[in-house]
């Protein structure tokens, strides 16, 4: 058994191929076009609480803001498997070379999000609540953030967990326009890492595969409204 496997990663093989990329409905996911990618491997699932625990015990690393306390996790066994937030691009990215892995790349995400049909959610093109969690109904459960196992109606077409809601995720690249795009927002400039997917504290239009935002590589989110946490990827 890998160390990779020994730290809890359950990787899915996307295979290689043709999909849609993209939305002509917002100006910084378009235009929508067609990509060709290589084959790769994605984690199942984000990375969770107990993995970066293990991470930041091995490295020093300091834990995000609002990490649960031993005792809240002894308390509650579960909140371990949430997906851990609040972390930078920095922190993602230093605990995938830790793992020997990396980031996925923003077409590897979406590839994973949207399938090889190109569709608006990871399940399909209709929102549906009782696939993730976003903003109503994090509100109407009393939660915030949701064990990795949860939701399990909310798998992409590959098998791929919570890519719509929970935490928005960090991917390897710079907020840039896409080829061909007139976007100007100064936002896309190259200085931002792109974040996918919404959050619980984003309403669901922000949970579509397309959605992109940007973030200063520093960013870890806001008090009471959580921020960022991550996947790692690999190539095959």
């Amino acid at each position: 058994m890998s160390a990779v496997e020994l730290r809890g990663h359950e990787f899915v093989r996307i295979p290689g191929g043709s999909f849609l990329m993209g939305s002509d409905e917002f100006d910084l996911e378009a235009p929508e076009r067609t990509i060709e990618l290589p084959a790769f491997e994605i984690d199942r699932s984000p990375v969770t609480v107990a993995q970066y625990l293990h991470f930041a015990r091995e490295t020093g690393r300091e834990l995000p803001a609002d990490f649960p306390t031993p005792a809240q996790l002894d308390d509650d066994p579960r909140r371990a498997q949430h997906p851990v937030e609040r972390v930078s691009w920095h922190d993602a990215t230093a605990y995938a070379e830790w793992a020997g892995l990396r980031l996925p790349t923003e077409q590897e995400w979406e590839r994973a999000s949207r399938g090889a049909d190109g569709r608006r959610f990871p399940w399909g093109d209709r929102f549906d609540e009782a696939r993730a969690v976003v903003w109503d109904n994090a509100k109407a459960l009393g939660v915030t953030t949701v064990p990795v196992e949860q939701f399990p109606g909310g798998e992409s077409a590959d098998g791929v967990r919570h890519l719509a809601g929970n935490v928005e995720e960090w991917v390897m690249d710079a907020l840039l326009p896409y080829p061909g795009s007139t976007h100007t927002s100064p936002s896309a400039s190259g200085q931002c890492r792109v974040l996918r997917g919404g959050s619980w504290f984003y309403t669901n239009e922000y949970a579509r595969g397309s959605f992109r935002r940007g973030a200063l590589p520093e960013f870890t989110g806001y008090d009471g409204a959580g921020g960022p946490g991550f996947r790692c990827a690999r190539s095959v």
